[in-house]
């Protein structure tokens, strides 16, 4: 198992997720990358989403999301946002890609197991 650099998850919680589809994307960065650039944490191929298009800080205690100036839009429930702080089971949008935030709902985690295997 590799080390993550000291700072990287001092204080993240284990249980907050992406839903995108049926895919269970555990959050275990401070700063989650999202965008259609190889090098962010989460890629997404759709001609729709920005190189770099949005963050999600764990930042005080809560998860907020903050869109880069993206060319699509970031939506929260179907309202778009610069910045908002994110809540169990909202709809986050990038462009027209939905995913739902999960955040203290330990059955995911065993319940993705049986569709897309072993997250760890």
């Amino acid at each position: 198992m590799s080390e993550q650099p000291q700072g990287q998850t001092a204080g993240l919680p284990e249980n907050a997720y992406l839903v995108i589809n049926s895919q269970v994307i555990p959050l275990v960065r401070i700063i989650t990358k999202i965008g259609r650039r190889l090098d962010n944490d989460l890629v997404i191929q759709d001609p729709l989403i920005s190189r770099d298009h949005v963050e999600i800080r764990f930042e005080n205690g809560q998860f907020v999301a903050y869109d880069l100036g993206s060319t699509g839009g970031t939506f929260i429930n179907n309202q778009k946002v610069d910045r908002s702080v994110l809540y169990s089971g909202d709809i986050l949008s990038l462009a027209t890609v939905p995913m739902m935030f999960v955040h203290d709902s330990p059955g995911v985690e065993t319940k993705s197991e049986k569709t897309t295997g072993n997250l760890k």
